[in-house]
C-alpha cells in the first residue's frame, strides 16, 4: 500500500473527541514526530502503524500523553 502521507506534506490536527482504529495521529517518540494510523487502543497505549509496513518505521506503542493530535486536513 502506498504511503498516505509523504515527508514534507502539511497536516492540520485537533485534539478532541475520541481516537478509534483507523484514526491518523501525530506523536511524538523519542524527540521525534511521526504521522501514524492507529490500529489498536488498549490499556492506556496506542498502537501504530505505518500504511507502507515495508518503508514504514516501526514504533513502540506509547500513551496519550505523547499525543500531538488527530490529521483532519492534509495540504
Amino acid at each position: 500500500m502506498m504511503p498516505a502521507f509523504r515527508p514534507l506534506e502539511r497536516v492540520l490536527t485537533y485534539n478532541w473527541g475520541s481516537l478509534q482504529k483507523g484514526s491518523v495521529v501525530v506523536f511524538k517518540n523519542k524527540e521525534k514526530i511521526f504521522i501514524k494510523r492507529v490500529v489498536k487502543i488498549d490499556k492506556g497505549k496506542i498502537y501504530v502503524s505505518g500504511d507502507n509496513k515495508k518503508l514504514s518505521s516501526k514504533v513502540e506503542p506509547f500513551t496519550l500523553d505523547k499525543l500531538i493530535g488527530r490529521v483532519f486536513l492534509k495540504y
